[in-house]
């Protein structure tokens, strides 16, 4: 028997006490947001003069025009794109680093299944901080550039909050960087993240309905069954299950389709042209060089905060929920 420090029992109280905990965490995100209270604030105090100048720019040039032109930089510059979130992007070794010594000394990411979820939440915690920051100083230097940065700001600043969502999900233990299907379901985290219960395909609305899942859920789940038997019958491991299939079938999909190309690309373009359209384009100030920096550093590190919130909430929840069955594939991993 492959010998790790096994959790007893598998899910402890607190552990049960945080799906509560992070319905009421979710229930808030979705109420309408500060976010566009704020803009509703900010444009009130903006003077006419200013307004004038900007609807004069937007007059020459559509959202439609914005839209393409982000594309395009997707599309022809992702290199430079992931350059420059690179130098951000929290690797395999970072995470193993800031996770190790909670328990045991975890060695890779599969072993992290091993820990208490609240503990890693801790750890993530104090990991947004340093996205966030990213956000506040990306947002800023963009926003500089006034109407001309908006498609680059568009980009960079969405495809970081991708890479966010990558990294919360790493910290819980699940693999983007290797396994397909965890990029695609983190590539649909990111897409819901910034438009909550609003998806329109399968894997978003049983990433909405796991999002929904409380303590009783789980209890009323487990009450009289043993686990072989929730397995096959109970709804949230079929949920789950479900979840996963689905997201293995978009991945093979993806891997076909990026052929020699890298799958973040192809798979990060496909979300964006979902999305894009829809995204909130950072305000009209942003046309404004003389103002738009502030405004852009300030609205960017909002959204960032709300992608990571949405991001660490589903991936502890789910962490919860797949902690048996993750520990169950380790250890007979280890022991064949």
């Amino acid at each position: 028997m492959y010998n790790l420090n096994m959790p007893t029992p598998i899910l402890d109280q607190q552990e049960l006490d945080q799906l509560d905990i992070l319905i009421t965490r979710y229930n808030k995100l979705i109420k309408p947001t500060s976010l566009s209270k704020l803009g509703e604030n900010v444009n009130s105090k903006i003077p006419s003069s200013v307004k004038a100048i900007s609807n004069n720019i937007k007059s020459t040039v559509s959202e439609q025009e914005i839209y393409l032109q982000t594309m395009k930089i997707i599309g022809d510059s992702f290199k430079t794109l992931e350059e420059q979130a690179s130098k951000y992007s929290a690797s395999e070794e970072y995470i193993i680093d800031k996770i190790r010594n909670i328990d045991f000394d975890v060695q890779n990411l599969d072993e992290i299944c091993m820990l208490r979820s609240y503990k890693i939440a801790h750890v993530v915690n104090t990991h947004k901080k340093k996205d966030v920051a990213l956000a506040f100083v990306e947002g800023g230097t963009t926003g500089i550039a006034g109407f001309v940065g908006i498609p680059f700001n568009l980009a960079l600043s969405t495809f970081l909050y991708f890479r966010a969502v990558q990294s919360v999900a790493m910290f819980y233990g699940f693999d983007v960087k290797n396994n397909p299907a965890e990029l695609i379901i983190a590539s649909e985290v990111f897409g819901n993240a910034l438009s909550p219960r609003s998806s329109h395909n399968e894997l978003g609305g049983n990433i909405d309905k796991m999002m929904l899942i409380t303590r009783d859920s789980i209890l009323h789940d487990t009450a009289k069954k043993t686990w072989a038997d929730i397995a096959s019958r109970s709804s949230i491991p079929i949920l789950l299950a479900q979840i996963r299939a689905l997201a293995n079938k978009s991945a093979q999909r993806a891997v076909e389709k990026a052929g020699g190309k890298g799958l973040e690309s192809i798979v990060f373009k496909g979300t964006f042209e979902q999305i894009g359209r829809k995204l909130a384009l950072k305000s009209v100030q942003r046309a404004i060089p003389v103002i738009s920096a502030g405004i852009g550093a300030f609205l960017d590190t909002t959204q960032m905060k709300k992608v990571i919130e949405f991001a660490d909430i589903f991936y502890h929840k789910r962490y919860i929920l797949e902690k048996k069955h993750r520990i169950n594939l380790l250890l007979e991993s280890k022991d064949s």
